[in-house]
């Protein structure tokens, strides 16, 4: 009886494929537009580190769906709303954990840098008082405790990321919030951004997954998959190929703070640390 549970699976995997397949509407999973490395729409398609992983994973479960741009604010609403499945690139807090279903496989893990100016590195060293400062931020997304638990931060919303280094270059705020890997793709493709900026200190390390709907009727089968292919990928290496391709170092081994606002802790999730070993040569 045990064997053909697998056999069972296969078998009903398949079906529905089928049955996706001939009804012409596959399951439309939204991307975050303009993240790059990790996910973009750019010369027509969406590309990134976190693209491959995802497409790769629902490969390896044998599962079609599409990938669809929008930015990232609109891609979570629809996901709420039910009208996407499912979005990425996402770091869940205790509102996201409530209003979505998380994965327990997740994408990869990154630092959240605090950014300054050079030559405006405190010579202390000592963590920055961020009360009553401009700090420009991305529309709609999460910085963890140290910062949007603050409600004497200015939090200045911005579009991009660049817009927000832009501001920075030109004085008009005290520090941006911002991802290590994308930062430093955003210095490699502007040069006039090269040299111009320190990180002075790690606001968070969160890890990154993709976030499916509560409200979506394919939304709970896709998560199965979506699990089923990345355990298959971390066992065969090629989640590993990926990260080393795309040349990503895992966020600074530390424990995360997974407290809410409320002070709730969140159930325990993969160690970022464990993802890839080493750091890439892109690393501060």
């Amino acid at each position: 009886m045990r064997s053909s549970t697998p056999l069972s699976l296969c078998l009903l995997l398949l079906f529905a494929t089928c049955a996706m397949a001939q009804a012409g509407q596959l399951p439309r999973i939204g991307a975050e537009d303009d993240w790059y490395p990790y996910t973009a729409y750019r010369d027509g398609r969406v590309q990134g580190m976190s693209v491959e992983i995802v497409e790769a994973a629902f490969a390896a479960s044998d599962t079609p769906v599409q990938l669809v741009p929008y930015p990232y604010a609109r891609c979570m609403q629809m996901t709420e709303e039910g009208v996407l499945a499912a979005c990425f690139n996402t770091a869940p807090d205790a509102r996201i954990d409530a209003d979505y279903l998380i994965p327990d496989e997740p994408l990869f893990s990154d630092d959240i840098l605090l950014w300054a100016r050079v030559g405006e590195t405190p010579a202390n060293g000592k963590p920055q008082n961020l009360a009553g400062r401009k700090v420009a931020v991305t529309i709609g997304y999460e910085y963890g405790a140290r910062l949007d638990n603050d409600q004497q931060v200015i939090r200045i919303p911005v579009r991009r990321d660049l817009s927000g280094f832009l501001m920075l270059q030109r004085g008009r705020v005290d520090f941006v919030a911002a991802y290590r890997g994308t930062a430093q793709a955003l210095f490699r493709e502007h040069p006039e951004l090269q040299d111009q900026f320190v990180a002075l200190e790690t606001l968070d390390s969160p890890t990154i997954y993709l976030s499916f709907s509560r409200r979506n009727p394919d939304a709970a089968d896709l998560l199965k998959r979506f699990e089923q292919g990345m355990r298959a990928l971390r066992k065969d290496g090629r989640y590993q190929k990926i990260l080393e391709r795309w040349q990503h170092a895992p966020a600074n081994c530390r424990r995360l703070d997974y407290t809410s606002p409320a002070g709730r802790t969140r159930d325990s999730r993969p160690a970022p640390c464990t993802t890839t070993t080493g750091r890439s040569h892109h690393g501060l």
